[in-house]
C-alpha cells in the first residue's frame, strides 16, 4: 500500500524517533557551511601518480627488486635461447597463420614503434589529462629503452634471420656474433647486421610497464600487446628469439633506472604530484586554510 504523501513529507522534514517510528517535532538543525569545510591537509591524489603507494596496488619500492631479478633472468636467457633461434624461426615460417590473426600481429608493430608511443602519450594527454604529470616518465621509459638498445646495437654485429636460408641453415648459424668495440663499422650502419638487441621489444617493454603502473586495470591488455609485438618481430624474420630476450632485458633494466630514487626516479618524483612540488602546494594550501 502506498504511503500518504503528507506522511512521507513529515518524515523527511522532522525525522523519526529512536523506536516506535513516532514522529518527533522540533526545528531542523542548520549546519553552517564552515562546519562542512574540511581542515585536513591536501593529500596527493592517487590518480595523479604513476604508481599508488597503497598496499593493494603495485608499489614502486616493491617493484625494484623484481625488476632487477627479471633483468638478470632475461639476460641469462640470451645464450640459452640462441640454441633454439634457428629452430624457432623455422617453425614460425612453416606454420602459416590465419589471415586475420596474421594481420593483427602485423599491426601490433605500431605499439612497439616510436610513432605508436607518441600516439599513446597524446591519447593520455587528451583522454586522461589528470595523469599528464606522468607523461615525462612514461616517455623516458619508452624512448630511453630504445636509445639504450640502439647504443648496444652499435657494438654488436649480428645478421637478421631474413639473411639466412632457414630451410638449410644449420642450428649453429645463429651463433655468428661479432663485436665492434672500436666502432669501425658505425659509419656504414647496416641495419641488416644489427639484429641484437631488439629495439622494438625494448621500447614496448618500457612502455608496457609504465602503462601497467599508470592504468593497473589494463595490465592484461598491455601485456598482451607486448607479447604480440614480440611475436611480430619473429614472424617478420626481423629478429631471433635471443634478440627479443636482449631487448626485454634492456627494457627491464631501464625501467629500474627510471623508477629507482637513486637514479632518474628522484628527478621524476619532483615532477609528479607526489614529489616536492606537490609538497610545496600542500604547504601553501594549509597556510591559506589557517589564514
Amino acid at each position: 500500500m502506498r504511503r500518504p504523501i503528507l506522511e512521507v513529507s513529515l518524515r523527511m522534514c522532522y525525522g523519526r524517533s529512536g523506536s516506535g517510528g513516532v514522529l518527533r517535532r522540533g526545528p531542523l538543525r542548520k549546519r553552517s557551511w564552515k562546519s562542512q569545510v574540511t581542515t585536513e591537509p591536501l593529500r596527493p591524489q592517487a590518480d595523479l601518480r604513476i604508481y599508488d603507494g597503497s598496499p593493494d596496488r603495485i608499489e614502486r619500492g616493491r617493484l625494484r627488486v623484481p625488476l632487477l631479478l627479471a633483468t638478470l633472468l632475461t639476460a641469462a636467457l640470451v645464450p640459452v635461447s640462441t640454441l633454439f633461434d634457428v629452430s624457432v624461426s623455422r617453425w614460425l615460417g612453416g606454420r602459416p597463420m590465419p589471415g586475420d590473426l596474421s594481420k593483427t600481429i602485423e599491426l601490433t608493430e605500431v605499439y612497439a614503434h616510436g610513432i605508436g608511443v607518441i600516439i599513446t602519450l597524446m591519447l593520455i594527454l587528451y583522454l586522461a589529462p589528470r595523469k599528464r604529470w606522468c607523461i615525462p616518465r612514461l616517455a623516458t621509459l619508452a624512448f630511453g629503452s630504445g636509445a639504450v638498445a640502439m647504443i648496444v646495437k652499435m657494438f654488436v654485429l649480428r645478421g637478421r634471420p631474413n639473411r639466412l636460408n632457414l630451410n638449410t641453415a644449420p642450428y649453429d648459424a645463429a651463433w655468428q656474433w661479432s663485436f665492434d668495440w672500436t666502432l669501425d663499422h658505425v659509419a656504414i650502419f647496416d641495419s641488416s647486421m644489427r639484429s641484437f638487441p631488439s629495439g622494438h621489444t625494448a621500447i614496448a617493454t618500457g612502455l608496457t610497464i609504465g602503462l601497467c603502473l599508470l592504468f593497473p586495470r589494463g595490465r592484461i591488455m598491455f601485456a598482451l600487446l607486448l607479447g604480440l609485438s614480440m611475436t611480430e618481430r619473429m614472424t617478420s624474420y626481423a629478429h631471433f628469439a635471443s634478440d627479443l630476450m636482449g631487448g626485454l632485458a634492456i627494457g627491464l633494466f631501464w625501467t629500474y633506472i627510471c623508477l629507482s630514487p637513486r637514479f632518474l626516479g628522484a628527478l621524476f618524483d619532483h615532477i609528479e604530484p607526489q614529489g616536492h612540488g606537490f609538497e610545496r602546494q600542500k604547504e601553501a594550501y594549509i597556510r591559506n586554510r589557517a589564514a
